[in-house]
């Protein structure tokens, strides 16, 4: 196509190489992505004066504070007006849905919804909601990308650089941010930091910066003092404010999910459920009108701020109404991001922190509570985002200050590690795990490294004998378990050795097993591995050794044991490896079936004696427009003609419009779940 192109545009002229054609494009990407990003982000203010200040102003006599409500009201019912007119169901929805596209479809966006979501977005932030601007940013950039590539006719690889670059670019022109950026895209949305995506999604990033800056002048999006590490003893201080910062990143997380949830099980119509939801951000921003919309201005004020501009109480209210008033908007159908409110997030529980910890402790111990706020959001945003080079990036070209590079980073890192363990998922890859996606980058990878030890293992409680049992009883211990070895704990259940039918057979031959138990010929010295080591791994100890089984112990507690893993264990993890890849195989056609055909794509499985069980699918009466495109049936997967006979239990893909989805549950359904 882009042969083709430039031969009808220069006649008699060599083609440009690939790489010529990759740069062009990418400037091309930063161009338009930048100029994009400033209309949207001029949408804020244009919005907010011609539709929330006027209500406000009207309404203000009357009813007071208390007017946001009927302006936020309003704003949720035409937005959820509009997305249900025009945008509809989405399969790829923000950063997550292009993480999606990216890793299975080729980097295939429906482009031709995006500039109805970027004015949606406009709008969602001018009336007052709470959510941030950059995940539109990021959307904008990625589907004009994703433009170019498919206009273009280019490779799935080329697509996804583009899209990549648009990303870039989008978080480039929002934040004035072109660093970040670049490791956004880099790390989040290809999951692979090689050179060779490196120039083209460089390139793009800086053209959008530049035209930005050109178009738009001013400074960093959050100037602040110079606050700067005051001395090893701040140190444990900043740590433990990444301690506490993890649990508040992780209840974000779920707060955001559980309102999806709850607002997607309300049976109303969507543009009621969108004013409900702007309702209630309007009573808590009667209260705290801080939380409305980007909260530019309060974070420049909590990182500029002297002790007694906010008091405790304000702090800890603004980190809970925030956290509430963006998951009800973001679930109750508002159109934006969560950047910009994590971020607000982390700079309130930050001060809030300092403010506490200067009360306590002198000034040459204690830094000032802004400098808590500033490594508060770097800690925050990491727990959300899990993107801790892109954290530390976006902290440094937000703020245009170096100096509290240390803190940031020993705050990103120590955040990192114990949201890990309490919420193992972040935002992006939680909402792709809720549907059953789980992504995986960059090299082929061994099977047997894709599954864990938790998941092979056999429970404990089979093979666990205590070191006090008498050693004459082993053998019918072996017999009744079948099993050729045994963990022997002590007294207070925690791991001993492991006894084997060698050992017992070696006490056997060195004088017998007279006045001996378990613990006196069982091994001690014993190989374990966590819940959380690869099958690979594990598989290597054991041809290390020569032993054929190895306990599974607690990663947090090395002498608790879980399970124990086997050969046969081992073995049986093989076809469960298989099984994934093969799965991970058909969700990556189902989401190119629906990027392609612009329809949904559902899985549903046949129950006993539903409506469709047993018949040939020319005898079934489907809804108008739909095919099935697929039948999965005892692990092998059949391409459907009109005679083929549709059976119990078969799982059927199907494409068909969004409006039929309901009535193709029903016909797969049994039919006392139909009943009820």
């Amino acid at each position: 196509m882009i042969d083709q192109l430039w031969r009808r545009l220069w006649p008699g002229r060599w083609p440009p190489s690939e790489n010529f054609t990759l740069l062009a494009l990418a400037i091309a990407v930063g161009l338009t992505t930048g100029g994009g990003v400033l209309l949207f982000k001029h949408g804020f203010a244009f919005f907010e004066e011609i539709y929330r200040q006027p209500l406000l102003h009207a309404l203000g006599d009357t009813l007071g504070r208390w007017a946001i409500v009927p302006v936020l009201a309003l704003g949720g019912l035409i937005v959820g007006a509009v997305k249900q007119r025009f945008i509809g169901v989405e399969r790829h929805h923000g950063v997550a849905g292009i993480m999606e596209a990216t890793a299975l479809a080729g980097g295939r966006l429906r482009y031709g919804r995006m500039p109805m979501k970027a004015l949606l977005a406009s709008f969602s932030i001018g009336a007052g909601a709470s959510v941030g601007p950059e995940d539109p940013s990021v959307q904008i950039g990625a589907n004009l990308g994703s433009m170019f590539g498919q206009r273009l006719h280019l490779s799935d690889e080329r697509v996804r650089l583009l899209v990549a670059a648009g990303v870039a670019s989008g978080i480039a022109a929002a934040f004035r941010a072109p660093i970040a950026g670049v490791f956004f895209a880099l790390e989040v949305i290809l999951a692979d930091l090689s050179t060779s995506a490196f120039g083209v999604v460089v390139l793009a990033s800086v053209v959008a910066s530049v035209l930005t800056q050109a178009l738009e002048a001013g400074g960093p999006e959050l100037g602040i003092q110079n606050y700067t590490l005051g001395g090893p003893q701040q140190i444990p201080l900043y740590v433990l404010l990444a301690v506490l910062v993890a649990p508040v990143s992780a209840a974000y997380i779920r707060l955001l999910y559980w309102q999806h949830d709850f607002w997607h099980e309300r049976r109303l119509p969507a543009p009621v459920k969108t004013m409900l939801a702007g309702a209630i951000v309007g009573l808590i921003a009667a209260f705290l009108p801080e939380i409305m919309g980007t909260g530019r201005e309060t974070m420049n004020r909590l990182l500029n701020a002297d002790s007694d501009d906010f008091t405790l109480t304000v702090l800890a209210a603004l980190v809970v109404a925030k956290m509430v008033a963006t998951t009800i908007s973001l679930g109750g159908g508002f159109v934006g991001g969560m950047f910009a409110p994590s971020l607000f997030v982390g700079a309130a529980f930050g001060s809030l922190y300092g403010h506490i910890v200067t009360s306590l402790l002198p000034t040459p111990v204690a830094a000032n509570p802004a400098a808590y706020a500033v490594t508060g959001m770097a800690a925050t945003m990491t727990g959300v985002i899990r993107a801790p080079i892109t954290t530390v990036l976006l902290l440094f070209e937000l703020t245009n200050d170096y100096n509290l590079i240390l803190p940031v980073m020993l705050v990103v890192a120590v955040s990192l590690l114990v949201v890990e363990r309490i919420a193992p998922d972040g935002i992006y890859h939680l909402g792709l795990a809720r549907k059953g996606i789980r992504l995986s980058y960059g090299r082929d990878t061994d099977l047997m490294q894709t599954i864990m030890a938790g998941d092979a293992m056999t429970p404990a409680a089979a093979y666990l004998i205590q070191a006090s049992l008498p050693a004459e009883r082993l053998e019918a211990e072996f017999r009744k378990r079948n099993t050729h070895g045994l963990i022997v704990v002590d007294a207070e259940g925690d791991l001993f050795g492991i006894v084997t039918i060698q050992d017992l057979a070696r006490a056997l031959g060195n004088g017998g097993l007279e006045g001996l138990s378990a613990g006196d010929i069982c091994t001690r010295d014993v190989l374990t591995v966590t819940p959380e080591t690869p099958i690979s791994d594990a598989l290597r100890l054991i041809g290390q050794r020569d032993v054929g089984r190895l306990p599974v112990v607690d990663a947090r507690n090395p002498r608790k044991v879980v399970g124990m893993l086997r050969r046969h264990d081992i073995l049986r993890s093989y076809d469960m490896a298989l099984q994934r890849k093969l799965e991970a195989l058909r969700r990556g056609r189902q989401v190119r079936l629906a990027t392609f055909t612009r329809q949904e794509v559902v899985e549903l499985r046949v129950q006993p004696h539903a409506p469709v069980a047993n018949r040939q699918i020319q005898e079934i009466d489907w809804p108008d427009g739909t095919i099935v495109a697929a039948i999965h049936r005892r692990g092998e997967t059949i391409t459907p003609h009109g005679s083929t006979v549709v059976r119990d239990g078969d799982l059927l893909t199907i494409v068909t419009g969004p409006e039929h989805v309901e009535a193709l549950r029903q016909l797969a359904a049994a039919p006392e779940k139909v009943a009820r």
